[in-house]
């Protein structure tokens, strides 16, 4: 239950700086959330079991953008229906929808936005008389730091893709440019740090689930509770502390405080899990 002020008496108490006098707490708190982020970074402590969509004929997707979307509730009275997006944290999606015998029947992205950090709100609207009809999205957060598992939903499974980096991938599942050659994903491949291909193409809209590692958003207040395992923040208040004596420069008792830092993680490192290629054996 480690809020900021604890974390700033943590690293005043490793500084010997108690009463504040050397650092203030407002440097304090810059090194304590690049503290906090390099934790999650170096140990992947920071999980999140994201559920999202994959959007026909799209091979890739970009973290903070929407992935796709289903009709919750194909509603009614349709003759001219809209859909309008709002919250989630970021901007720029925008879509069609298309109706048969006044039911909405799909829907067409003609931007996925970006920033997002969870699904915005889908508004649907019509000219006519139409109503009861639901657009469900998903997005992938956009302060994701990691992929470590994506799942498809087919029908009553849930099954596992397996993973290649992506020069494998792309040789294996990217030469053919043809629609015709969509159908349920197999493979999936992170390309940079920010995106993520499946292959083949999807052939239709497929809930996702995907094992993520989030980085964390910044402690700016005193009420906030550290998201990240009680059992993985002791890193932190030394790496803090590093960042502290190094930008003072005090490089050997920098040193001591990062080498501090590395013992404490490497007693969590066991709580990474590593990708694995094929989660179905050899």
């Amino acid at each position: 239950m480690t809020t900021l002020n604890q974390y700033e008496a943590q690293v005043a108490d490793v500084l010997h700086d108690p009463g504040f006098t050397i650092w203030s707490t407002t440097q304090l708190d810059s090194y304590i959330n690049e503290a906090r982020t390099q934790v999650v970074m170096d140990t992947g402590c920071l999980r999140s079991l994201q559920q999202s969509y994959l959007t026909a004929g799209q091979e890739s997707y970009t973290f903070g953008q929407v992935t796709g979307a289903v009709i919750g509730n194909a509603g009614s009275g349709y003759t001219n229906p809209s859909v309008a997006f709002s919250g989630g944290g970021g901007t720029g999606v925008a879509a069609s929808l298309t109706q048969s015998g006044g039911a909405v029947n799909a829907i067409n992205f003609s931007a996925f936005g970006s920033g997002y950090t969870s699904a915005p709100s889908a508004v649907v609207s019509d000219t006519g008389a139409g109503v009861n009809a639901t657009v469900l999205p998903g997005v992938v957060n956009v302060n994701t730091y990691d992929i470590l598992t994506i799942s498809i939903y087919w029908g009553s499974e849930r099954y596992a893709l397996l993973w290649q980096p992506f020069s494998s991938f792309s040789a294996r599942l990217r030469m053919w440019l043809s629609s015709a050659y969509q159908q349920r994903p197999a493979m999936w491949a992170v390309y940079g740090h920010t995106q993520f291909f499946v292959g083949p193409p999807p052939d239709q809209s497929y809930p996702v689930e995907l094992d993520t590692v989030i980085l964390p958003t910044a402690l700016t207040d005193y009420t906030t509770v550290d998201p990240i395992p009680a059992m993985m923040q002791t890193p932190i208040k030394f790496y803090a502390a590093y960042l502290a004596k190094f930008n003072n420069q005090a490089y050997g008792e920098a040193e001591m405080q990062l080498q501090a830092y590395k013992r404490r993680v490497a007693e969590c490192e066991s709580a990474y899990t590593r990708r694995i290629p094929n989660p179905y054996g050899a």
